[in-house]
């Protein structure tokens, strides 16, 4: 049995390792060419957005994959010998900047050890017992293998409206199916949170800002009371995701730049890197989920105060927007040509004349997605509804299963806020920013929030509001009111305490007993022999999930797919 716990736990950090290898080189192959282009020299910054590079390559790779898969999927299904050709050639620039270290005993550091040993071995505790989420069966997974036998489908909402709402995590997601097994669309996961968990170890115990490393403080201890209160507690601190939903990784991206250019401001470090990757990074969050695209209040502000201030000209900031420009064009050319819109389901941007739109289709998925995300906007609309029906119905609705939830969870939320800002008045000084700064940082929080209660407030989606609100709390703080002998080993029992328990507890018990993941492999269906032009559409044999069967939809009407020219075309009647 111990040699069974061992060979499965070496083997599941081994399978992690190599994909979180790739999408490191991958990144670092990206900032090398970055380097070449804007800088026309390696540049030796040692920080990237305020971090070690090696904390924040493996993000910026899965940034650079997923968009050059958009890119390819125009000419290729992502299951193609082309596509990984082109992975693999996109690892070559590493090859010029080898960098290798003088001996073995450079690598072997605290740091390393944190960053890629325990935080990952601990993370992948969860494989023990993680499951598909309910949407991964519903669309996802069935889009995902959409995006693995074909190239771009013009309509490819008459095949089914969620595809519309298609983001980024689907490209890279479907890129990583293997044969046997579906577990690295978890480890995809994963790695945002090792990432997280890595630059929050960076701020607390290596940055030499105390903004950062107080705001990262606040957020460990919030985590900690993640634990604990109304049904068992949940506060809005980022948790380890069923596959194939992609809303912690906005999360954490959102509190990650959100902190970013906030520290930009509060610090005056306008360089031009600063500028080029927030912008990437910005983007990125979009691309993962339309609500991420809040984030471009505080980047919009940024390169207002850039202009204003005359800190870079109009044409120089322009410059280091060149990768975001060019993304975000092949971006918005594939939901115009899958959706009819260059923002799905937002029906303003549904603006053309092609035969396979259907007329009205974005208003109702519009309506859809705002009625079943609980937001105020249907209630806003409404001559005869105000806040208070609204209110009373996502909280104390007797109909619905989620309200007691919903209570729970801001409650707790509140809580832990409270408890928070009593422990800063006790142990930190006080820090005052400028008004503006102030007005800044609390108008973000604010119309953050608004836009959620308008839009959709149910906690997925509101995570990354509340966690960034809890770290900046440390930016109004200053040093510690108090000398403590032992400060740094309870920082790192904290730190600790939190990690650990970010996997359930019954992880832990299933980790220890079956040795082995829980995720069963769904790929049960066989593709091979589907005539793409010519399927014959089945409705899944119970409920509304057709996981990953190309012959299933849940759409209704007569859908046919024909060949009009490079793309495909997908038409309902």
């Amino acid at each position: 049995m111990i040699i069974d716990f061992i060979t499965f736990s070496v083997e599941n950090y081994i399978k992690f390792l190599f994909l979180f290898l790739f999408f490191y080189f991958s990144g670092r192959s990206f900032v090398i060419v970055v380097d070449k282009i804007f800088y026309q020299k390696l540049t030796k910054e040692k920080l990237i957005l305020g971090l070690e590079p090696k904390i924040i390559y493996s993000i910026i790779g899965t940034i650079f994959v997923g968009n050059y898969l958009v890119l390819l999927n125009f000419f290729s299904s992502l299951n193609n010998i082309y596509v990984f050709l082109v992975s693999a050639v996109a690892l070559i620039p590493n090859i010029f900047s080898l960098n290798l270290p003088k001996d073995l005993k450079s690598l072997i550091t605290k740091e390393n050890f944190v960053y890629f040993i325990l935080i990952p071995s601990v993370l992948l505790i969860s494989s023990s017992d993680i499951n598909y989420h309910y949407d991964a069966g519903y669309y996802h997974l069935n889009n995902q293998n959409w995006l693995r036998e074909s190239n771009l489908i013009k309509g490819m909402t008459n095949i089914f409206w969620p595809f519309g709402m298609s983001s980024i995590y689907e490209y890279l997601s479907g890129f990583l199916w293997t044969k046997n097994s579906l577990l690295n669309l978890h480890f995809l996961s994963l790695i945002y949170f090792q990432f997280f968990y890595s630059f929050l170890y960076f701020y607390i115990f290596s940055s030499k800002n105390h903004y950062l490393r107080n705001g990262s403080i606040f957020l460990i201890f919030f985590s900690i009371l993640d634990n604990f209160g109304f049904s068992g507690g949940r506060n809005g601190f980022p948790y380890i995701q069923e596959v194939g939903k992609q809303d912690m990784a906005v999360a954490i991206l959102f509190i990650f730049i959100s902190v970013v250019i906030i520290n930009i401001f509060v610090k005056q470090e306008f360089s031009s890197k600063n500028i080029l990757y927030t912008s990437i990074f910005s983007f990125f969050i979009f691309q993962l989920k339309v609500s991420g695209i809040f984030i471009f209040y505080l980047y919009f502000f940024l390169i207002l105060f850039l202009i204003y201030k005359k800190i870079y000209s109009f044409k120089k900031i322009l410059y280091y927007q060149l990768p975001t420009i060019f993304i975000s064009l092949i971006w918005f050319i594939k939901n115009y040509l899958s959706t009819g819109c260059f923002i799905y389901p937002l029906s303003l941007t549904c603006i053309n004349n092609f035969y396979w739109y259907v007329e009205g289709s974005t208003e109702r998925v519009e309506r859809y997605t705002t009625e079943t995300s609980f937001s105020f906007m249907e209630y806003f609309l409404s001559s005869e509804l105000n806040f208070i029906d609204w209110f009373n119905d996502f909280f104390n609705s007797s109909n619905s299963v989620f309200s007691t939830y919903y209570k729970a969870f801001y409650s707790n939320f509140l809580v832990s806020l409270v408890i928070l800002i009593i422990l800063k008045k006790i142990f930190f000084k006080n820090n005052d920013l400028s008004l503006w700064m102030t007005n800044l940082i609390y108008s973000y929080a604010i119309f953050s929030i608004l836009y959620l209660i308008f839009f959709g407030p149910i906690p997925r989606y509101s995570t990354g509001i509340l966690s960034t609100i809890i770290f900046i709390i440390g930016f109004y703080t200053n040093d510690y009111k108090f000398e403590f002998k032992h400060l740094q080993n309870i920082l790192l029992v904290t730190f600790l305490l939190s990690l650990i328990l970010l996997p359930r507890l019954n992880s832990y018990r299933l980790f220890v007993i079956n040795a082995d993941i829980s995720l069963y492999n769904i790929q049960e269906y066989d593709q091979s022999n589907i005539d793409q032009y010519k399927i014959n559409w089945v409705k899944p044999e119970s409920g509304d999930r057709c996981w990953i069967d190309l012959n299933c939809t849940v759409e209704e009407g007569d859908i046919s797919i024909i060949d009009s020219g490079f793309f495909k075309t997908a038409i309902k009647k």
